[in-house]
């Protein structure tokens, strides 16, 4: 794993728990963050990404800041390993872009850390969503100052929409469809914590390839969490849905909660990628060139602050699946072997050579339903320090008896 930090830590312990799969090596820029983690998964501490993948693990979970990706990427895809990524993939669009065409053209297989995708909620709100015309959509994210240096300047985070609200703003395209357009404004004063030079909330206008209109908002000057989700509104329906519920209204008046489990997302979006890597599952909901597609919008946003201007966005390349086409929620079973971890270096998936530079396993894309609603599919090198925003440290996993060396 490359990156020792929270959200590695947690991918570590999930990872931990699948039969199938062995953490190998943990490398973080931070040393101590790197040997704790490493002790905790039974693997050594690597003093940097050269040595991680020294060892030819399967796969490599890269957990970085954002400031700090693009070289753990590089190397990673070089090696031949697959490679999860956490979100944001940059603070901008330059290194994402570059890495992205890069993967495209070894044909890594590759994931993104969107598991919103996962939630079952989502999916059941995708399929209500399926026959009815979404016309409004309104996205918040109203949260604290996370405790991490580096989250407080744009620079190195890209500010809370690309670092924090992007879970709303990938939501958004996987119910909604692709965006067109933004329109956004800033406070151009930061929240009250010393040295900050983000924005302490954000107001951004967004349009819809299938007319559909809608906002996202960001604050981040409050004590806690108060709200992170989607409202939408559409013929006859509206809804709300969020990491722990969703919450529906129709014709009949009444309203109908389901709760959410966002842990079982998070495992869900480890438990696709390694059975990807094995070569016995096509469950990879946002690799990485559609988390590239939410991180335009996201950085287009950012840009319109900075501007003042309506920013405009083509086109992705292809649509993804039609929200009335879920697949499964992936399975938590285990069997067989895989190789993860946090930042796993490279590509390569089941067996070494289960997968090829024309053999990335990801979603079959279809159609955009009616509305819009993409998304869902049919049935964070130079690793930084940990713990500044729970992204940070090299962890590579293989599985066992797969044909790769083992770490010793």
């Amino acid at each position: 794993m490359i990156g020792a930090g929270n959200v590695a830590q947690r991918h570590a312990r999930v990872l931990s728990g699948f039969a199938d799969v062995e953490i190998i090596g943990v490398t973080d820029v931070v040393t101590p963050a790197a040997e704790a983690l490493a002790t905790t998964c039974g693997a050594p501490a690597l003093p940097d990404a050269a040595a991680l993948l020294s060892l030819q693990p399967d796969a490599v979970y890269v957990c970085v800041p954002p400031f700090a990706h693009g070289h753990a990427e590089e190397a990673v895809l070089a090696s031949g390993a697959a490679l999860f990524v956490e979100k944001p993939l940059a603070v901008d669009l330059a290194v994402p872009t570059r890495v992205a065409a890069e993967v495209a053209r070894r044909g890594t297989l590759t994931a993104v850390g969107h598991h919103w995708r996962y939630l079952d909620v989502v999916r059941t709100a995708a399929q209500l969503l399926a026959d009815r015309p979404v016309r409004l959509v309104n996205g918040v994210w109203w949260d604290k100052v996370p405790p991490v240096a580096w989250w407080i300047r744009s620079d190195r985070s890209g500010g809370p929409v690309v670092e924090q609200a992007a879970h709303v703003v990938d939501l958004a395209r996987a119910l909604v469809g692709p965006v067109t357009a933004v329109y956004a404004a800033g406070t151009g004063a930061p929240p009250p914590v010393p040295d900050a030079d983000v924005d302490a909330a954000t107001a951004a206008t967004l349009i819809f390839a299938g007319g559909t209109v809608g906002t996202i908002s960001s604050a981040c000057v409050l004590g806690w969490k108060q709200r992170a989700g989607l409202e939408i509104v559409a013929d006859g329906l509206a809804m709300y849905v969020g990491e722990d519920e969703l919450v529906v209204r129709d014709e009949s008046g009444q309203e109908r909660r389901i709760p959410g489990d966002p842990d079982a997302a998070r495992v869900a979006v480890d438990r696709a990628f390694v059975d990807a890597v094995r070569g016995i599952g096509d469950d990879i909901r946002v690799p990485y060139a559609e988390a590239l597609e939410t991180h335009r919008v996201t950085c287009a946003i950012a840009e319109s602050v900075r501007t003042g201007q309506v920013v405009t966005l083509a086109p992705p390349a292809s649509s993804v699946t039609a929200a009335s086409e879920l697949a499964p929620t992936a399975s938590v079973a285990t069997g067989g072997t895989a190789a993860v971890g946090a930042a796993v270096p490279g590509g390569a998936a089941g067996p070494a050579s289960s997968v090829t530079a024309a053999g990335q396993v990801a979603p079959t894309a279809s159609p955009a339903a009616p509305g819009g609603a993409a998304g869902i599919p049919a049935p964070r090198t130079e690793p930084t320090p940990a713990g500044r925003d729970g992204h940070g440290g090299t962890t590579a996993a293989r599985p066992p008896g797969i044909s790769r060396h083992r770490a010793t």
